[in-house]
């Protein structure tokens, strides 16, 4: 059976805005097309080397996608407030590029694209496909296992062994020893004093935060601090953790491998946006 390559759209528009070494403007400089042409040229390169013979599905955050989290954890992602959200522009280009290309994409209000990758990847993983997940966030490292990789945009495959091999810990324990170590990304601040070495020690042998409490482990003087916001690093933990239980779109998962894409400069020449 095929597999299934699905991008972190947003993350990958963001990357394609402020990573592209020179601006690509349309022919009579109006407007900037660095985001719609850069999102296209990453992920066709992406799938064509890595996944040709993938079923190519993108995932965009919903507007009011970290509402949900929020809730429990005020201070999550509001560190993104004061960013610059330029490349939002292009979202509008980059779908019709897509439906041009006849690449299917979702975005579902208040979920954030994360879970609806991970509950794709569940279900893909339980018909016995497998899955590349092309982004650069770290919490898709939870996802993986042996069917699952995950692709950076710089061409990086981290598997679960190059997981074991980094942080000494197994896939399933990200949430636990992210929420010890702290995700500068979502603002989540972490144990203070607790880094990555005594996290990783913390969670030797598979365990998990619940079964820290009462434990030897929790002795050493520089742990205190766990017990006393243990409350708070139980809620870090969740916002971490991806949901696996989204209602997807009936066709947004076809199960047949995704013909390769036309270039960019074709699609964009295509919808007149030259």
């Amino acid at each position: 059976m095929n597999g299934l390559f699905l991008v972190d759209g947003h993350q990958l528009l963001y990357r394609a805005w402020f990573g592209f070494p020179a601006r690509i403007t349309s022919r009579d400089k109006t407007r900037d097309l660095t985001g719609v042409f850069g999102f296209l040229a990453l992920m066709r390169k992406a799938h064509r080397l890595h996944a040709p013979d993938h079923e190519l599905v993108v995932v965009f955050d919903g507007e009011h996608a970290a509402a949900r989290r929020a809730t429990a954890v005020p201070e999550y992602k509001a560190n993104r407030a004061d960013a610059d959200h330029t490349p939002i522009t292009a979202l509008p280009d980059v779908k019709r590029t897509l439906d041009a290309a006849a690449v299917r994409w979702t975005e579902i209000d208040e979920i954030e694209g994360d879970d609806i990758i991970a509950t794709a990847t569940t279900s893909a993983v339980h018909e016995g496909r497998s899955v590349v997940c092309y982004s650069s966030d770290r919490d898709f490292y939870q996802l993986l296992r042996p069917a699952v990789t995950v692709l950076t945009p710089h061409r990086t495959v981290i598997s679960t062994a190059e997981i074991h091999r980094r942080y000494r810990i197994h896939p399933c324990q990200w949430p636990d020893y992210r929420a010890l170590t702290g995700d500068p990304a979502d603002n989540i601040p972490g144990i203070r004093g607790i880094g990555p070495t005594t996290a990783a020690t913390l969670l030797t042998d598979g365990w998990h935060l619940d079964q820290l409490p009462n434990s030897p482990r929790l002795r050493n003087p520089r742990c205190h601090p766990i017990t006393h916001q243990w409350t708070e690093l139980l809620a870090w933990r969740d916002a971490i953790r991806l949901r696996t239980d989204i209602s997807l779109p009936d066709t947004l998962i076809t199960g047949q491998p995704t013909a390769p894409l036309p270039r960019a400069a074709h699609i964009l020449d295509q919808l007149h946006l030259w």
